[in-house]
């Protein structure tokens, strides 16, 4: 079991089943009973989640991989079963977990917060809260609803993971659940584009995502995401690492296996039609050839980058092909889409200019629109994720966001350098460069806070600070094997 939990009593186990299954049997007699699908929903789930929360307050590490799992497919669940807000699972799901922890978190077991991730994340969290009392926010639901993104999550996910995520088989397994989801998410955006999309699919883009995922009569996949930009962010997020990791220090099979991932989740991010993803890769891999010490490698490497950025932005090679044409739009100054974000990026610091907090949490983007229809802010979409923080947070909450940022990315740094696993050593090269590739593409889209790549970045950042700490352990375990060969 992990630390600071308690284990389950066989009796308590056993009655707590036996209820489960007569909640189950009395459901299901009333489906039977009147046929109704919203009951056989019912008689589905509650002994689900009744299962879950016995689970979960035994040991809060599982509430912590339910938040994981769920982070992925929660949008597009949301397409299968509408009228039921899925998405407040994710607000369920932290709330049980964090609970648990504060139930059965010991004192001692308390020191492992005394990070600075953690500290550059509650103070984040405090000013966010602070900004309940700026004038220019009308309705405090706003800032409930729209401080959940910004930093109600990061503040309840950073102390979970350095409670009870912080070994190397936690880590190990966090990137392999990245993998095995990342495939799966390309196998059902290829199914999108192949065999076409379902009939709820179908009928979320008649409702209005045909706007934006059907570009001259192409298909945008989107797989189970919210839209085709966080999917293809997440595929080139996990493209890259597996890239990276397809180097390493492991047995030909494994370098295969994850050259193989990469190129399959990279023909997902193809397929998705986005282009700031584009800046996952080539960001990543310069901070790759910075972190690896081979200096001629990083030579031959921008040259190599240099080709293929001038085969993009100075040829047409190619552009008959959609997937290669949405990427060389990315490289356009002039590209329409992008002279409308200036535009009204031009507006929002115009109207910022005189509110150094910010117009208030909540009002922006959706949250604008449904609770100050009609303002400023509601009818001009950020687009960005830095910019959605400096218009509900002013010059002062991006200065600070970014601090805190800078600060995971200076500690990452210094650790990649100082690590002796040459297991650890990659892995956690692949996860900086991902990491600060997520972040650059965040200039250009809402990409950092939405699931699921908000959930694995404030995941990131806990186990690029504590790097140090896993070396230790990754070190043993290789000692140990070569002692016994």
């Amino acid at each position: 079991m992990r630390p600071q939990t308690n284990t389950l009593n066989a009796s308590v186990a056993n009655y707590s089943i036996g209820f489960i299954m007569l909640i189950v049997g009395a459901l299901l007699a009333m489906l039977i009973s009147t046929g109704d699908s919203t009951i056989g929903l019912i008689a589905i789930s509650i002994p689900l989640v009744f299962g879950f929360v016995i689970l979960v307050f035994i040991n809060p590490y599982f509430g912590i991989l339910a938040y994981i799992n769920y982070s992925f497919f929660s949008n597009g669940l949301a397409r299968y079963i509408p009228n039921i807000p899925l998405g407040l699972g994710i607000d369920f799901i932290l709330f049980l977990t964090t609970l648990s922890m504060l139930i059965n978190i010991k004192w001692e077991s308390a020191a492992k917060l005394k990070q600075g991730v953690f500290y550059v994340t509650l103070i984040w969290f405090i000013y966010t809260l602070f900004l309940v009392v700026n004038p220019e926010l009308g309705k405090i639901q706003s800032l409930i609803y729209g401080i959940r993104g910004i930093s109600l999550y990061s503040i309840q996910v950073i102390p979970l993971v350095l409670l009870y995520m912080d070994s190397k088989k936690d880590f190990n397994n966090f990137l392999k659940l990245l993998i095995v989801w990342a495939v799966i998410s390309t196998i059902w955006g290829f199914k999108q584009i192949i065999l076409g999309t379902d009939a709820f699919e179908a009928r979320w883009l008649a409702d209005g995502g045909n706007v934006t995922h059907i570009l001259n009569g192409q298909l945008r996949a989107f797989s189970f995401y919210s839209d085709a930009g966080q999917f293809g962010a997440t595929m080139a997020f996990v493209s890259f690492i597996t890239f990276i990791l397809s180097f390493g220090p492991y047995s030909k099979k494994r370098k295969l296996t994850f050259l193989a991932i990469a190129f399959f989740t990279f023909l997902g991010f193809s397929i998705s039609g986005s282009r700031g993803p584009v800046f996952i890769l080539i960001f990543g891999f310069l901070f790759y050839l910075i972190l690896i010490k081979r200096f001629a490698t990083l030579i031959y490497g921008l040259v190599i980058g240099i080709i293929l950025f001038s085969f993009l932005k100075f040829t047409n090679i190619g552009s008959s092909n959609y997937q290669i044409f949405r990427i060389r739009t990315a490289l356009d100054p002039k590209e329409a889409s992008l002279m409308v974000r200036l535009k009204n990026q031009e507006l929002i610091s115009n109207y910022l200019e005189n509110k150094p907090f910010g117009a208030g949490v909540g009002t922006t983007d959706v949250f604008g629109i449904r609770f100050y229809p009609g303002s400023v802010l509601a009818s001009l979409p950020t687009d960005s994720w830095f910019v959605s923080i400096w218009a509900q947070s002013g010059i002062v909450g991006l200065v600070l966001h970014l601090l805190g940022l800078a600060y995971v990315l200076v500690v990452g740094f210094e650790n990649i350098y100082k690590l002796k696993s040459p297991d650890l050593r990659y892995k956690m090269i692949a996860v900086y460069g991902g990491f600060i590739g997520i972040i650059i593409a965040s200039l250009a889209n809402p990409i950092f806070g939405q699931s699921p790549m908000g959930p694995i970045m404030y995941i990131c950042m806990v186990y690029l600070t504590i790097a140090n700490k896993l070396d230790v352990e990754f070190l043993a375990d290789e000692n140990k094997k070569l002692a016994n060969k």
